[in-house]
């Protein structure tokens, strides 16, 4: 067992990374607490793996004394002294054991802790390497469709996303790809686990930003954002680069870009707007796909707001239930007020 465990200890190293420094003292605590258990459960007894022949060692420390008590925590001084000439009482020496009986119980030690250390390694390789996922979307797998829950597959990991969590009246289907936004990547007891949902408003932001280059490049910021899932999302864009359109660029060519992300989050709808750090500007951009033909600002402290709209955009601009200026109200922090120009 010597070398081959120096031999398995350097294979670890090389090959996942597992400091063989590291594994040794584990392996030492571990083969302490076996003989102890299997051999001398009174004794104080320390276990040394020589790190250059792998040789396993178990000493037992004792204290000199006059008149023994405790044979396993105590030794005179003339059985010490055949140990260690300059042995005196109140002194502790080490005594080497024999082992030859613990040699089979030490190598199902050392093969347990090894096969714990592999586990615990690929846990934490497998955290580091999804970690990174926190607060962005991925594609998932369907594997299972419940009425509770969706069970999915992103990269080598599974995970469920409860019914709650999905995009009210969606149907999702088996074996089919769907986006999800990683809220958490937790670590458990069977390694890393993804916490995911689709209805978070950041879901749309990320949707946006795998769509649109601009916003990965930090050209074009998204300053707000208001959602009602399933039915609409307002989003606020924003550029300092003066040859860049930021609503033009997340829209894209044809609406190729933002088309992309409704058929993700269908049957939702989702307003592109201009962001402007001007109240007036900003609240008129807000209730679009309604034009704002006059913004008057009532009161700056309470954020008070009214736009006037033609009467033939009355209705677009209030939306279905007042959706769209609740929205609007959402997205801006002001009080809204929507009426038609007589």
């Amino acid at each position: 067992m010597n070398l081959n465990l120096l031999e398995a200890l350097d294979q670890l190293q090389d090959e996942k990374s597992i400091e063989k420094e590291e594994v040794i003292d584990i392996l030492e605590k571990a083969l302490q607490s076996a003989y102890k258990k299997n051999f001398a459960s009174e004794s104080d007894v320390d276990v040394r793996i020589d790190r250059l022949t792998g040789d396993i060692e178990v000493f037992e420390r004792l204290v000199v004394v006059d008149t023994v008590e405790n044979p396993s925590l105590e030794v005179t001084l003339e059985e010490a002294l055949k140990v260690n000439s300059a042995a005196e009482i109140g002194t502790t020496i080490e005594r080497k054991l024999n082992i030859k009986k613990f040699k089979r119980i030490a190598a199902q030690t050392a093969r347990q802790v090894l096969i714990q250390k592999i586990r615990e390694k690929e846990k934490e390789n497998l955290f580091d390497k999804y970690v990174d996922m926190k607060g962005t979307a991925t594609t998932s797998e369907i594997l299972r469709v419940t009425s509770d829950w969706v069970d999915l597959r992103i990269g080598k990991l599974e995970t469920r996303i409860p019914t709650k969590e999905l995009i009210p009246g969606e149907q999702p289907r088996l074996n089919s790809l769907m986006k999800v936004f990683v809220v958490d990547v937790a670590r458990s007891a069977r390694g890393p686990r993804l916490l995911v949902t689709r209805r978070t408003p950041e879901f749309v932001i990320e949707l946006l930003r795998l769509q649109v280059p601009e916003i990965e490049s930090g050209d074009v910021t998204v300053k707000a954002i208001a959602r009602e899932e399933g039915v609409r999302s307002k989003v606020a864009v924003f550029s300092d680069n003066t040859k860049v359109d930021p609503v033009g660029a997340c829209i894209g060519e044809s609406g190729a870009r933002i088309a992309e992300v409704l058929r993700e989050i269908k049957p939702e709808k989702v307003d592109i707007l201009r962001w402007s750090n001007v109240p007036a500007e900003l609240v008129g951009n807000s209730i679009a796909p309604a034009s704002a033909l006059e913004v008057k600002i009532v009161n700056v402290e309470t954020h008070e707001a009214v736009v006037y709209v033609s009467p033939t955009q009355l209705s677009l601009a209030i939306g279905k239930g007042g959706q769209n200026a609740r929205l609007a109200a959402k997205l801006t922090g002001w009080k809204i007020d929507i009426k038609p120009i007589m």
